[in-house]
């Protein structure tokens, strides 16, 4: 199979009986994966729905219009407070990971906001990052264990490309995989 045969190939894996299929493709399909579906995320946050354009403008003005809480975590899952800006309140000593997306030195960035009182987490990230049990997902849950605001069990955390991992609650579970 050539290389164009490769990159449209899906790969499907089943992550647990109680979460839902994640789907990722090569040639960039979104990632949808835990106990809420991609139809069900859309009718609260619109912008998640699959045939969006300008998804990623839209959860930026979501996030950046009036956010609970910004924040960096550490990769051995330190909280940071960035306060308004990534940007300006990069973790001390710390300030060239701004200039290294998506990876930033090991950091996760992200923002929390709410809309008719339901929370979005939006993580800056790679596609696959928080879609696989492993050491990323580890990092996010001891980050958000620190979270200085409320947070639902039930609060959505998506990329901000608008990949969908889940719940809160389905990243505790795939963090403790």
């Amino acid at each position: 199979m050539g290389r164009a045969g490769l990159a449209s190939l899906l790969f499907v894996v089943t992550l647990r009986a109680s979460e839902s299929m994640t789907t990722i493709c090569p040639a960039r399909e979104l990632i949808t994966t835990g106990s809420v579906n991609r139809d069900e995320a859309s009718i609260e946050f619109p912008f998640l729905a699959t045939n969006v354009r300008g998804r990623r403008a839209a959860i930026k003005s979501f996030t950046h219009l009036a956010p609970e809480f910004v924040f960096w975590i550490g990769p051995d899952g330190t909280l940071h407070d960035a306060k308004d800006a990534h940007s300006k309140n990069p973790p001390r000593g710390f300030q060239h990971i701004v200039k290294d997306p998506p990876d930033y030195g090991g950091f996760l960035r992200g923002r929390i906001a709410s809309q008719g009182g339901r929370q979005l987490i939006v993580v800056y990230c790679r596609a696959d990052a928080l879609a696989f049990p492993g050491p990323i997902v580890r990092q996010f849950v001891a980050g958000a264990a620190a979270f200085p605001v409320p947070v639902s069990d039930n609060t959505l955390v998506v990329s901000d490309n608008g990949d969908l991992y889940g719940t809160l609650s389905d990243l505790r579970r795939r963090g403790s995989d």
